[in-house]
């Protein structure tokens, strides 16, 4: 090999690299394309702490026997106070709405709540963001629909949208029959 190919090598990866990240910040993937693994399997086993005083802890045992919709959320995540409304609305509803206080400290997340109100049947606190891995999450705010098996039958990786609220509702009311 000519010494001139060492000249040219490290130009010709550099524009391989540079082709294969230009792909993949211009291919307009969604982040719900990525879809998740979780979708059809059981909901990961996770135990946390509550967030209130007196609050009962979240567990994967809690999603037995009742429809749950569990929902990832942070008092810091713009997305997740305009969404706000929509679970608040679905707890007004009888759609049982569970939270998880997602690498959120406690004292941050109970006045945001306060201010919003309080769309949450039990809230655990997810401090590590050890269930959020669990759970496959890419970010907050990320919603999950748990069957009465405790079988994960949805996941939006995004604010929730009133359509997605009223699929969410129709889904609930079809898993819990």
């Amino acid at each position: 090999m000519s010494s001139r190919w060492l000249f040219v090598l490290p130009l010709l990866m550099a524009l391989l690299l540079g082709g294969f990240f230009g792909y993949a910040l211009l291919a307009g993937r969604s982040p719900e394309e990525i879809g998740s693994p979780l979708v059809g399997k059981p909901a990961p086993s996770i135990d946390l702490a509550p967030l209130h005083e007196g609050g009962k802890r979240l567990a994967a045992a809690d999603w037995r026997g009742q429809v749950s919709v569990v929902n990832f959320f942070a008092s810091w995540c713009a997305p997740c106070q305009v969404e706000h409304p929509l679970l608040m609305r679905m707890a007004r509803d009888g759609v049982r709405v569970q939270g998880v206080n997602y690498k959120n400290k406690p004292e941050d997340a109970k006045p945001w709540l306060a201010r919003l109100g309080d769309p949450y049947e039990r809230i655990g606190v997810d401090a590590d963001g050890k269930a959020g891995v669990e759970f496959g999450l890419s970010g907050v705010p990320e919603t999950f629909v748990i069957d009465r098996a405790g079988i994960v039958r949805l996941h939006l990786r995004r604010p929730l949208t009133p359509d997605d609220a009223q699929r969410i509702r129709a889904l609930v009311k079809e898993l819990a029959k």
